[in-house]
């Protein structure tokens, strides 16, 4: 049986397990979180997305998040329906994370939505970070290993192969790859 149709049958289990999490103040949903980080299975699929569901600024439906990922900032991150994230992923919304609907991301990727600030003069590592929004459209496969860095926009029915680092924006219906990212071919 697909993910889809596992999170259909069981919506209503679902509910209730994001209405138990709701009764928590955030700072205890946010320790559940990490207590559940690596828990495997239909049941810490279950309680990830539960907690996903009252933690980020939007969350859509069928959302896939596997063990030994690592969040930070969920409430400034929305997520569209069909979402699947593999494991040990590293996603920060400090500066705005928007996925869309039927996105995969492989495992062991990372959505920095922040940079330092390295004009400010002084130690670059203690100057001010800035946070700058990712977005990413529509039917998006993100391979593994891939660095989504800060300000990048990623055009719709897009793939980026294994390995890429992306900074900017990636048009529509393409191939990219490498370091820095470019455009391979046009997908149909």
């Amino acid at each position: 049986m697909r993910g889809r149709d596992k999170a259909q049958k069981y919506k209503i289990a679902l509910n209730l397990i994001t209405f138990f999490f709701k009764l928590f103040p955030k700072k205890f949903r946010y320790l559940f979180l990490s207590m559940f980080r690596n828990t495997s299975g239909s049941l810490g699929l279950a309680l990830r997305f539960s907690l996903f569901k009252t933690l980020c600024k939007d969350c859509g439906e069928n959302i896939m998040i596997s063990p030994g990922s690592y969040f930070f900032n969920l409430e400034n991150i929305s997520l569209g329906d069909n979402v699947s994230i593999h494991p040990l992923c590293y996603i920060d919304g400090y500066g705005g994370l928007i996925i869309g609907n039927d996105v995969s991301i492989a495992h062991n990727c990372s959505l920095i939505t922040f940079e330092h600030d390295y004009l400010s003069g002084g130690t670059i590592r203690d100057n001010p970070v800035k946070g700058n929004r990712i977005i990413l459209g529509t039917n998006i496969w993100v391979g593994c290993g891939v660095r989504i860095l800060s300000g990048s926009c990623i055009g719709n029915n897009t793939v980026i192969g294994a390995g890429a680092v992306v900074k900017g924006e990636l048009e529509n219906n393409g191939l990219y790859a490498g370091v820095p990212v470019k455009k391979i071919k046009q997908v149909p």
